[in-house]
């Protein structure tokens, strides 16, 4: 032993109480562990006789009032559910003239209504019609009976004319009714009706209706009573009915009655134990039901009494533990710190007089200022990647792209990207040959770098977000961001000036001709591609003679308004959109894509070649997608075709039908042949199963798909559904067997998969005949 306390001592002066750290954090944690286990214990034991003694039976009590609640729902769902039952068509006038002998149909629905009505509650046990005309006879669900003895008829007259109510609850002992003191529900019949002719009794499981009343006692302890508030009838949970009831019953119904009201709760002593008592009133179809719940008052607060007093010894117990565990978890609680420092250290000896989180600190400024090297050198980096990103989203890389993403790759680069409007400007150089040495052959990028360098330097001066896209081929792109509610004549005076100086610069340092466009100003962000696209065809309507010019895209000059106009970004969205297979998005897209051509008073010839291109690319999409179009296109000269029509309308209809409707079914027509091998598979499965229980669900989680397709892929394959189609071979089938064999109609409605009555009907409406009458035409 003194072994141990040695070593111990030696682990500990191991660990070094001169670090301030471990020292501090070690008083700390026996603090924590000790003092507050100990009040908590001591507080718990000392307020749980009083307050918490209160608060349980409070609890308890709110217990009783909730499940008591809810047993009145459920009572009042039952009386809801059984009133509606009197307003069935099947209950109407006309039974007083039934018919059992002739009408055995109505004699089959009364029998099927009973047992839904015995089956709709938990509660009841047995549901019985009475029929007073045209003579006394009672229904249960499987059989009926005449009345002849006077006393049975006596007893439901008297529930006929005792009451007032349409609906009512009685404890009158009724003939085969059940066991004696059974309650029933009883509903006059027809509904509504002042001289009623019928009952519809329904008599309560008492076992259930205990032991749905059973449940306002939520320990295994203690009793439950019931009883009308006349005192007619009484059950109690432990089994007693009224007059039978146990000495503690009785005086428990004595002692809430001498207390004279509707609901409460008190502590009853009796033969030595206390009980917590509630009591409370039920209102059911113009009666009032009482129910009393007793419980030991030990099955509710003993437990945590115990457990009060275990709190504290547990609390004693591991007062002395963590004694012993504190310097453990303070030693383990350093060994990171220790491994931490360890490796900032490199393994050397810290003699510094700062505690260990000063050398933290120390080394976390290191990383700090290393931290802002860094993000400078990303600074340093973000021109050339926001230029890349202006490069591809002007080049479309981004069409797929939400509108969104857009907006907030822009605020990642440092741009504002909410309420803005954009502006595309474009600057060519020409004229590079006429330079007369002054640059080499391969100065290309040196030219077309200066030039951007320029631009963007003017541009900075004048306008605050601006983005420069340098093309490498003697242009240069400048994507501008304004304020939504800037003016448009303003922007357009404005970009006029600006661009005006840009090319005069651009001239004068550089010595090139230099055309400038700037394009419309548009809020959406997908728009830029489209706008860049635009100002780059502006400039195909240069004026070749003229160095200096500025051209505003969708203002081409008048020499230039016979020019024709190409929307390649729509001509991309529309074979997008013909790849997907969507026809009508795609429809829509070459609607706008001949509006586009046909703007600004373009010809019929510029149009006509505008769409035959597109029919190009189409075609080289399908050679793309794996298509020949030549079967594809059924060998046709589309091109022709094309060429002989004249009106915008008609090509945009002529492409809807021949080129895309075409396209797209050929795409979907590659999905409907694995539809059809499936619908294949379905019908010989069916051919071979015809007389097993068979159903679409079933077929369809056999053959991994759902309902939904199967069903539409049969129809489409075969050209029946797929009830039709089972029914079919199973009469083809039977049809054989009547012709073929001496089965009896049964055992050949059993081996196609039919019941016998069903059989008969199935097979008439789809023959005309019955099975027999079949058989024997065929047999003559």
């Amino acid at each position: 032993m003194g072994g141990f306390v040695k070593s111990w001592f030696r682990d500990l002066a191991k660990y070094k109480y001169n670090r301030r750290f471990f020292r501090k954090s070690l008083v700390l944690i026996l603090l924590i562990a000790s003092i507050p286990g100990a009040i908590i214990g001591t507080s718990i034991y000392v307020v749980s006789g009083s307050k918490l003694e209160g608060e349980l039976q409070r609890l308890h009590r709110n217990q009783i009032e909730e499940r008591a609640a809810n047993i009145d729902s459920q009572l009042s769902y039952l009386e809801l559910t059984f009133s509606h039952w009197e307003f069935e068509p099947t209950f109407d006038e006309n039974l007083k003239h039934l018919n059992i002998s002739l009408q055995f149909e109505r004699v089959q629905e009364l029998y099927r209504m009973l047992l839904i009505m015995e089956s709709s509650h938990p509660l009841l046990n047995k549901v019985e019609l009475y029929l007073d005309k045209p003579k006394p006879l009672v229904f249960d669900k499987s059989e009926y009976r005449y009345l002849s003895a006077a006393n049975d008829i006596k007893a439901y007259e008297a529930l006929m004319s005792g009451s007032n109510r349409a609906v009512f609850w009685t404890d009158d002992s009724l003939p085969g009714g059940g066991e004696k003191g059974s309650l029933s529900l009883v509903n006059k019949l027809p509904g509504g009706s002042l001289q009623p002719f019928g009952l519809l009794v329904a008599t309560v499981d008492s076992a259930k209706l205990m032991q749905m009343f059973g449940t306002l006692n939520p320990y295994n302890e203690g009793d439950t009573i019931v009883a009308a508030e006349d005192g007619s009838w009484a059950m109690s949970e432990s089994g007693g009915q009224a007059g039978s009831l146990s000495p503690l019953d009785q005086a428990l119904r004595q002692k809430v009655e001498d207390k004279r009201t509707d609901a409460g709760s008190f502590l009853y002593s009796y033969k030595g134990k206390t009980y917590s008592v509630s009591y409370g009133q039920l209102k059911r179809l113009g009666k009032t039901w009482s129910y009393i719940s007793a419980v030991p008052l030990t099955a509710i607060t003993a437990p945590i009494m115990n457990m009060s007093k275990s709190i504290i010894y547990i609390s004693l117990a591991g007062l002395a533990l963590a004694l012993i565990l504190s310097w453990l978890v303070s030693k383990r609680i350093y060994v990171p710190i220790e491994r931490l420092v360890r490796n900032l250290t490199g393994g050397a000896r810290n003699d510094s007089q700062q505690d260990e989180f000063g050398l933290f600190e120390q080394q976390l400024a290191e990383l700090s200022r290393e931290r802002e090297t860094m993000r400078s050198r990303l600074d340093e980096q973000l021109p050339l990647l926001r230029e890349g990103f202006f490069l591809q989203l002007v080049q479309g890389h981004f069409l797929s792209h939400e509108e969104s993403g857009l907006r907030e790759k822009l605020r990642m680069y440092g741009w504002q990207s909410d309420e803005r409007q954009f502006i595309a400007i474009l600057f060519q150089l020409n004229g590079f040959s006429s330079l007369q040495g002054r640059f080499s052959a391969d100065d290309e990028d040196l030219v077309t770098f200066a030039a951007a360098n320029i631009v963007e330097e003017l541009a900075r001066e004048q306008y605050e977000q601006v983005g420069v896209i340098n093309f490498h081929d003697f242009s240069v792109g400048l994507l501008l961001s304004f304020p939504a509610d800037h003016p448009a004549g303003w922007l357009t005076e404005d970009l006029d000036a600006f661009c005006t100086n840009v090319v005069h610069t651009l001239k004068r340092l550089l010595r090139m001709q230099v055309t400038a466009s700037f394009s419309r100003p548009t809020e959406f962000v997908q728009q830029i591609p489209r706008i860049f696209e635009e100002t780059q065809q502006a400039l195909q309507f240069r004026d070749l003679s003229d160095d200096l010019q500025i051209i505003q895209a969708g203002q081409p000059s008048e020499a230039s308004a016979m020019a024709s106009h190409y929307p390649f970004s729509l001509e991309k969205e529309i074979i997008h959109a013909i790849r997907n297979g969507l026809e009508p998005e795609a429809v829509d897209l070459i609607g706008q894509f001949l509006e586009e051509l046909s703007r600004g008073g373009a010809t019929e010839l510029s149009v006509q070649q505008g769409m035959l291109q597109l029919l190009a690319g189409i075609r080289y999409t399908a050679l793309q997608s794996g298509l020949n179009p030549v079967q594809l296109f059924g060998g046709v000269n589309l091109f022709d075709q094309l060429a002989q029509i004249k009106e915008p309308e008609q090509m945009l209809r002529w492409f809807e039908h021949k080129v895309v409707a075409v396209f797209v079914q050929e795409l979907i027509s590659r999905q409907d042949f694995f539809l059809k091998q499936m619908v294949e598979k379905v019908v010989a499965y069916l051919r071979t199963q015809y007389m097993e229980a068979l159903s679409l669900d079933s077929c369809a989680e056999r053959f991994g798909t759902s309902p939904y397709t199967l069903s539409r892929a049969f129809k489409q394959v075969t050209g029946i559904n797929f009830i039709d189609y089972l029914t079919q071979i199973r009469i083809d089938q039977a049809k054989s067997l009547l012709r073929e064999s001496e089965l009896r109609i049964n055992d050949i409605a059993d081996q196609v998969g039919y019941r016998h009555t069903y059989f008969n009907r199935i097979f008439k409406k789809y023959e005309g005949i019955t099975p027999s009458h079949y058989r024997e035409l065929n047999r003559v």
